[in-house]
Parts: C-alpha cells; structure tokens; sequence
C-alpha cells in the first residue's frame, strides 16, 4: 500500500467529496485523512468507492503492470498527468469510457462517437480530458457541465501571493470562452481553502510556490515538472475540447 499515493489521491478526491458531487458519503473522514496526510485501509476502503476516479486508477495501473492503483505515479497520472498515460492503449481507453464507465447507455451514438474520435485524436485518460470532453458528469450528477462548473472541476494551478489563516492566496486562470474556444482567460486572484483549520499541508507552502487545485481547495504544492505536466496535459485537453465544442 503506498501510502504517498493515498494521501495524495486524498487531497484531489476530498474538495468535490466535500460538496457531494462524488464519491460516498464519507465526508468527515476523508477530510481528516485529507487534512492529516495519513492513510489507511479506511483511506482505500472509501477511495474505491468512487465510481469515475477509481475505475480510472485501475485503468492507468493495469496497463503500466502496477499492481498498486494507488501508487503515487499512478495518481499523479490520473489528476495531473504524466509519461505513465502513453502507455495505455487506444482500444483499452475506449472500452473504459463505454463499458466501465457505462457512456454506451448514458449517452447517444454520435456523442460517444465524437468522443471516440478525440481518442484517436489523442486523447488519454486523465482528469483533464474527462472534464473537457465528456460534458455529462460521472458523479453522483448525471447532467450536462457548464463552463462554470469545468472551471471549478478542472485541477487548476496558481502561484501564492499570501497565506493567511485558512485561506491562500494565488494568482492564477479561469476557465472561459473565449473566441467561441474554451481557454484560459487573463491572470485573476482567488482565495482558495486549505483542507481543514489544522491542514498538514499548510507548513510546506510559502510566498511564491506554486499550488494545484480543485473546488476551491488547495491540493498540493507543485514541483516544476509536475507544474509543467498539468499545464501541457491540460493544453491538450483543451484543444480536443475545441474540436467540436458548441457552448
């Protein structure tokens, strides 16, 4: 069991958990396993009973011959992408998205059609690309994203400007349209929620770092590389949502 790898997924599961947009009712306690940087077998207990984030984790694990979904890399893979994505094949990814995920009986054809074209476009199983590109949600909302909500959902980035008390501080992007194109906007300010009044996390941030985040909570502090593959595997997710994107 990592346990790295659970506290990490932790920190990227609890803000919509929190709000009851996925995931079991098990708020409290993901919270403080969140909050705390610990892990458990309770941890993975409520962590696979997320219905889109754990099949994923599966996905990515299986076709790398990891026998952890939980592994850090395989975590990091899933919510902010990196080299481990590469190696799963178009025709596994497609048969996860219409048979795991069960798009075959949520959507119409020519809606999971286009979405197999993007496959082949390029497409890879991330967060990211689900959120763009999958405009029904897999959670316990089976209805249509807006961009408000992609915005929200998608993991974002920002660099600190201030911590005080339980918030951050950071300068960072929103989600828009723009140019009839899905895009990031100018640089904005926002005030995001660490994960809990005695957050762990909150001793390793300074001025300066940069952080990601989801829901208005503050996921992790970022190290270059990790910065630059969110922002490259974001890019791409982006663009095959510009496809055909009709907002």
């Amino acid at each position: 069991m990592d346990v790295t790898g659970l506290s990490l997924c932790t920190r990227y599961s609890y803000p919509p958990n929190s709000l009851s947009l996925c995931g079991p009712d098990k708020q409290e306690d993901l919270r403080w396993y969140s909050g705390s940087l610990q892990a458990d077998k309770g941890t993975v207990e409520i962590l696979t009973l997320f219905s889109t984030l754990y099949p994923y984790l599966r996905l990515i694990a299986e076709e790398n011959k990891i026998s952890d979904p939980f592994d850090k890399r395989v975590v990091e893979a899933y919510w902010i992408g990196n080299q481990l994505l590469k190696n799963i094949p178009l025709i596994r990814f497609a048969r996860h998205l219409s048979d795991k995920l069960l798009l075959r009986k949520k959507m119409k054809i020519a809606e999971l059609e286009k979405i197999m074209e993007k496959l082949v476009a390029g497409g890879l199983p991330y967060h990211a690309f689900h959120v763009t590109n999958i405009y029904k949600r897999t959670g316990h909302l089976n209805t249509p994203h807006t961009v408000e909500t992609m915005d929200a959902c998608i993991i974002n980035w920002g660099k600190i400007d201030m911590i005080r008390n339980n918030l951050v501080e950071v300068t960072t992007q929103s989600l828009q349209i723009i140019n009839k194109k899905l895009g990031f906007g100018k640089s904005i300010k926002r005030n995001l929620m660490l994960q809990g009044e005695k957050d762990i996390l909150k001793s390793q941030l300074k001025t300066g770092n940069f952080i990601s985040y989801h829901w208005g909570y503050v996921c992790d502090k970022l190290t270059s590389l990790q910065l630059h593959n969110l922002m490259k595997y974001t890019s791409l997710a982006l663009k095959l949502a510009n496809s055909d994107i009709a907002l």
